[in-house]
C-alpha cells in the first residue's frame, strides 16, 4: 500500500492547520509534516479545530527546508491554485491518480501545500515532481488550505484509491522506479552533452512524470540511439584530427 505525506509550507493560520489535522485523520493519513510554519500549530485553536485528531499536530515535525521534508519520498506533487508564468504541466486531480498508476510501484508519495496568502514559490515548485490543481468553477479559486487538504486525503485515501485503480488497467506494465530514476539521469546528462539550456531541462523533467510506459521505453530507446551516434561521430572527428 502507497504511504502519502501531506506538506504544508510556511502555513499561516492555526485553524487551518487544526482541521488540515482532522481532514487527514478523518481519511485514515497520519503523514503531516511542517515547513518554516508561521503558525502555531499547537495552540488552542489548532487543537479545538483538529477536534479528535490533536495527536498528528503533536507529532507532526517541523522543518527548516522543503528539501529536508521531501527526501524520503519517491514523487512529490505540489499543488496549486493558480497557473504560473513559467510553463510547467499540470495534472488535475481527476486525473492524478491514474498519473501516478503508472510511475509504476511508488512507496512513499508526497503533496505539498504552500501558504494561504501565496502559496508555492518557484522555488518550490521546482522541488516538485509534478504539479496538480483542483478545477474549480469561476475566475477566483475560493478554495482554502484545509478545504484543498480534505479533497486530496479523500480521492487518495487507502478506499478510494482502491475504486479508483479498478477502472485503470491493472495489467498494463510500468517502469520500475530504479529505471526511470536512470532513464530521467541519462536523458538529463545527454541533454548536457547537446548543449541543452537548463530551461529545456526543467521542461523535460516536468514532462516525464507524465508518459506512460510505453512513451518512456521509447524514449529510452531514442535516447540510446542518439549516445550511439554521438560517440560514433566523437570518435571520428577525434580520428580525423589526428
Amino acid at each position: 500500500m502507497t504511504h502519502i505525506a501531506f506538506i504544508l509550507v510556511e502555513s499561516e493560520e492555526d485553524g487551518n492547520l487544526g482541521a488540515a489535522a482532522r481532514a487527514l485523520h478523518t481519511m485514515g493519513h497520519d503523514d503531516f509534516r511542517l515547513v518554516r510554519p508561521k503558525a502555531n500549530h499547537l495552540s488552542g485553536l489548532a487543537k479545538a479545530m483538529a477536534h479528535g485528531s490533536q495527536h498528528l499536530l503533536e507529532s507532526a515535525p517541523v522543518y527548516d527546508t522543503l528539501a529536508d521534508a521531501l527526501d524520503d519520498l519517491d514523487i512529490v506533487c505540489a499543488t496549486t491554485a493558480r497557473h504560473r508564468q513559467q510553463k510547467y504541466q499540470y495534472v488535475s486531480i481527476r486525473d492524478l491518480p491514474e498519473v501516478l498508476h503508472h510511475k509504476g510501484q511508488l512507496d512513499r508519495v508526497g503533496f505539498v501545500f504552500g501558504g494561504e496568502r501565496s502559496g508555492l514559490s518557484t522555488k518550490d515548485l521546482e522541488q516538485c515532481d509534478l504539479i496538480t490543481t483542483i478545477p474549480q468553477s469561476g475566475l477566483y479559486p475560493s478554495l482554502n488550505l484545509a478545504q484543498a487538504i480534505m479533497v486530496y486525503s479523500f480521492v487518495f485515501s487507502e478506499h478510494q484509491t482502491r475504486v479508483q485503480i479498478k477502472d485503470q488497467r491493472l495489467n498494463s506494465q510500468t517502469m520500475p522506479p530504479p529505471q526511470y530514476a536512470s532513464l530521467k539521469t541519462s536523458i538529463l546528462r545527454l541533454m548536457d552533452r547537446i548543449g541543452l539550456s537548463e530551461r529545456y531541462k526543467s521542461y523535460v523533467t516536468k514532462a516525464l512524470p507524465l508518459l506512460r510506459y510505453e512513451d518512456l521505453y521509447l524514449l529510452h530507446n531514442i535516447r540510446s540511439q542518439m549516445d550511439k551516434t554521438l560517440n560514433r561521430l566523437e570518435k571520428a572527428n577525434g580520428e580525423s584530427g589526428q
